[in-house]
C-alpha cells in the first residue's frame, strides 16, 4: 500500500518541472491509472496535472492574496468523450483505494486521508471506508444508475 507520507515527484505536464507532492500511480503494464493529489500540495501558479486529450480537465491553482480571477463564464459546446474520469475529494475520513488496470486486474492500493484528492484517469477503482467518510465526486454526467453506467470488477 502507498501512503501519501512517501512524496513522489512527477513532471508539471505544462513547465515539464519537477512537481513535489504529486503520486503517480501506473500500472505493471505502464498505464496511467490515477494521480493523487494529498491535502499538503503546495505548488504555486496554475498545475493542470491532465493531458489535453482527457475528457477532464482537472487543475490546481494556488493564489496570492490580492489577486482575483476575472468573472467569466463557460461557453456551451458538444464535446464527444471516449471514457468517464472521476476526481473524489475526500473531505472528511480515511479510505482504502484499490485500483485496477485496464484487464481488470488489481495492481496497487493507496490510503486517503482527510483534504486529499484523487484523480481516476483510467481503470477501475474501488473504495473501502476506514473511517466515517464524506467523498464529493465530480465526473461526466448525468449519472443515469449503476445498470447504465457501471460494470462490476469481480
Amino acid at each position: 500500500m502507498v501512503h501519501l507520507s512517501n512524496k513522489i515527484r512527477i513532471f508539471n505536464k505544462i513547465s515539464k518541472e519537477k512537481v513535489d507532492g504529486l503520486n503517480k500511480i501506473i500500472s505493471d503494464a505502464g498505464d496511467l491509472i490515477a494521480l493523487i493529489i494529498p491535502k499538503d500540495f503546495g505548488n504555486t501558479g496554475i498545475n493542470y496535472i491532465s493531458e489535453d486529450d482527457y475528457p477532464l480537465q482537472v487543475g490546481i491553482s494556488s493564489y496570492d492574496k490580492g489577486n482575483n480571477v476575472k468573472a467569466h463564464y463557460h461557453l456551451k459546446r458538444k464535446i464527444e468523450i471516449d471514457r468517464i474520469q472521476e476526481v473524489v475529494y475526500l473531505q472528511k475520513g480515511r479510505v482504502k483505494v484499490d485500483l485496477f488496470d485496464l484487464h481488470n486486474e488489481k495492481f496497487e492500493s493507496v490510503e486517503l486521508n482527510e483534504g486529499d484528492t484523487i484523480f481516476f484517469v483510467d481503470g477501475g477503482h474501488g473504495l473501502e471506508i476506514l473511517e466515517d467518510t464524506k467523498i464529493i465526486e465530480v465526473k461526466q454526467g448525468p449519472y443515469l444508475g449503476r445498470d447504465v453506467d457501471k460494470m462490476d470488477i469481480k
